[in-house]
């Protein structure tokens, strides 16, 4: 159902020629099934750790 869901808010946005951002993507494999998706954006751990400023 998540796949289903995210799949059908990147359809609906490139359509309106915008850019997507998954947050949160924790594994590669949810990585991968957004790449194929055709999802634009990514952030989240498996891309890289949160930088904080002191």
């Amino acid at each position: 159902m998540n796949r289903e869901v995210v799949s059908a808010i990147n359809n609906i946005a490139h359509s309106l020629g915008m850019k997507t951002i998954a947050e949160f993507v924790e594994t590669e494999g949810a990585l991968g099934r957004l790449r194929e998706m055709g999802v634009d954006y990514a952030q989240g751990h498996t891309v890289g750790r949160p930088f904080y400023f002191s």
